[in-house]
């Protein structure tokens, strides 16, 4: 997107860095967006789903952890994980604004980090829109990396020998004990050295933005109305993030209230794509979906 600009600011030992595009026709009760794009992806590149909000809308989308600027600042370590309470703080003091609500907007690794506001912060938020959205599932490669000891030292194996852990993923694929998606998923994570990094320092960095399917359930039962909608979106081709990982979702808020078409103004679409989601032909099925439930 061209009508934009990169922004960035420092919060109490965090640097913050964000696309920001002015709404197009500003009123007085216009929206801000608050976005998150996909991990190794830019913060400009949310600006491609502007068209599924009005023209008094504008959008701040915020550079995840090793991203753009965003980064923890010295004397924190690079891997130092981001508090939901310290991010909706940043948030706040860079808008100037404490007692606006705005929706979210989130994609992939975004859209977990989306959740986990809207989870924590209810009040903040009239809507959230979470594309292709991780954080529904730990997958057990994740875990494994991020949250024991063994898995952290194994990805700094990965880091520093690249050459052998690209002949181990050849091989499991030959032997077929790897599928063609997870070998290419493997081979997109650990090919360079700077992947590799924000690997290791992008999944550590949001490790406290996991939603808990109960939790975010329960406030979503309590919260959406008819003025503050859910949308889950999928792609009906996604092999990272597929449909299926919506489930126990859908089904802990079917335990709280039924509905045919929505549960409690949650809603779940799939969209025909794979787990890119930002072509305008997608973006303008997404639009007709959510427009078919407010109309």
């Amino acid at each position: 997107m061209n009508n934009g600009e990169y922004v960035e600011w420092e919060h109490h030992g965090w640097q913050f860095g964000a696309w920001e595009i002015p709404a197009s026709n500003p009123t007085p009760d216009s929206k801000t967006v608050v976005a998150f794009h996909g991990f190794d992806r830019e913060a400009k590149e949310m600006g491609n789903f502007m068209p599924l909000y009005d023209s008094s809308t504008s959008m701040l989308s915020i550079s995840l952890l090793h991203h753009g600027s965003s980064k923890p600042l010295p004397p924190l370590p690079l891997e130092e994980p981001l508090s939901p309470q310290v991010l909706i703080d940043a948030l706040e003091a860079y808008t100037g604004a404490d007692n606006v609500r705005f929706e979210l907007l989130g994609y992939s690794m975004g859209a977990r980090i989306a959740l986990t506001l809207f989870q924590d912060f209810p009040d903040k938020f009239s809507r959230v829109i979470a594309l292709a959205p991780d954080g529904l599932k730990m997958g057990r490669f994740y875990k494994f990396v991020v949250n024991t000891d063994i898995g952290r030292y194994t990805w700094g194996l990965v880091d520093k020998y690249p050459k052998t852990n690209r002949v181990i993923l050849d091989a499991m694929r030959s032997l077929k004990v790897i599928s063609e998606h997870k070998y290419h998923f493997g081979r997109f994570h650990t090919d360079n050295p700077e992947i590799r990094q924000r690997v290791a320092r992008g999944w550590m960095g949001h490790k406290a933005f996991w939603p808990e399917k109960n939790k975010l359930a329960k406030v979503l039962n309590e919260n959406i109305n008819a003025e503050k909608t859910g949308y889950f979106i999928f792609g009906s081709r996604d092999k990272i993030t597929p449909f299926s990982w919506s489930l126990p979702l859908q089904e802990a808020l079917q335990q709280l209230r039924t509905n045919d078409s929505a549960i409690g103004g949650v809603y779940f679409f799939k969209v025909p794509c794979g787990h890119v989601m930002r072509h305008r032909n997608i973006v303008d099925l997404i639009k007709e979906k959510i427009w078919q439930t407010i109309g």
